[in-house]
């Protein structure tokens, strides 16, 4: 007796999409009955067609199984637990009462807790078999702002990118570079910028590309003569330059705003990005008080023995291309 995976997810799975397993029996007993597990959690079974097949779809078991969250640290870094790696078991059941039969578990799968967008997933599975075709040909970071376009940062704003080695099987070192632009028309090119080493195949690096964290402040006002930057732009790339990522742009906002607001997002793959809004905002606050009649002996005649504070903020993000409203 034996098991066969027909059908079979990408690699790379998400969370929140479906993760669909084929499988096929040889066995020869009646009833038959087919079970799918993620290996260690839990499954589901159900009774093989006349073909001895049956199909599974496992996304409602993977759901909280990357425990670990996005970074927001000024320091590259490489995350231990996401993408988690995880198997599935496949087995038998023979006969009545059912007898445990032949079973297989899986090679590693790489989970991340996220989805495409509904918004784009049409136009996304029409262009790519899956998220991981997607990831292997563009070589994209995880994010879907759009590389094209700069993005409006403020010098002293936090920003992130993380990286999804799958290019190479071995360890491999990852570097970001970064270039500076000037407004006098002149560059700065670094080329081995937060170097990582022993980036295995489906290790994620995460990479702090704010202007401050990266620490261009400091190298402009020692080493820019008097110029002035009008922006940057990073890429991530291996140490034998096999590849390198998008290049991703930032123009440097040096405007003075009254109440920048900057908020922490959770994209679709489970990791922060920033949004900067630097248009009208409005903050409304309601404190609400409630006062209680004591003796007067020991406390004052009357105490404010609970206070509610409740800040209702408005904020607006200013002009957004279409690219930019369709990330967002």
């Amino acid at each position: 007796m034996a098991i066969t995976i027909v059908k079979s997810p990408p690699k790379l799975i998400i969370s929140r999409q479906p993760v669909a397993f084929t499988l096929q029996s040889n066995a020869v007993a009646t009833p038959l009955r087919l079970a799918a597990a993620v290996t260690g959690i839990n499954g589901d079974s159900m009774p093989a067609d006349s073909e001895q097949m049956a199909s599974f779809e496992l996304s409602d078991y993977l759901q909280g199984l990357v425990v670990e969250r996005g970074k927001t640290i000024d320091t590259p870094a490489i995350y231990m637990l996401t993408p988690r790696a995880i198997t599935f078991a496949f087995k038998e059941w023979l006969g009545t009462p059912p007898v445990a039969g032949a079973e297989i578990t899986t090679a590693a799968f790489y989970l991340l807790d996220g989805r495409v967008p509904k918004s784009m997933s049409k136009a996304f599975y029409a262009a790519n078999a899956s998220l991981l075709a997607y990831l292997l040909s563009s070589k994209s970071c995880l994010s879907w702002f759009p590389a094209a376009e700069y993005k409006k940062v403020l010098p002293e704003q936090k920003e992130f990118l993380n990286f999804l080695q799958l290019q190479v099987a071995g360890p491999v070192e990852l570097n970001l570079k970064v270039s500076i632009y000037y407004t006098d028309g002149t560059t700065s090119d670094f080329e081995d910028f937060f170097v990582t080493p022993n980036i295995p195949q489906y290790g994620l690096v995460y990479f702090p590309t704010g202007y401050k964290q990266l620490g261009l402040d400091t190298f402009v006002a020692e080493f820019g003569n008097g110029r002035t930057v009008k922006s940057y732009a990073v890429n991530v790339f291996d140490d034998w330059n096999m590849y390198g990522s998008p290049v991703y742009k930032y123009e440097i906002d040096r405007n003075y705003y009254e109440h920048p607001r900057t908020l922490y997002i959770k994209n679709s793959f489970g990791l922060w990005e920033i949004l900067l809004c630097t248009g009208l905002s409005a903050q409304e606050n309601e404190i609400k008080s409630e006062t209680a009649v004591t003796d007067g002996l020991t406390l004052p005649d009357k105490l404010n023995w609970k206070i509610t504070k409740t800040d209702v903020v408005k904020v607006n993000t200013g002009f957004k291309s279409a690219a930019q409203m369709q990330w967002l």
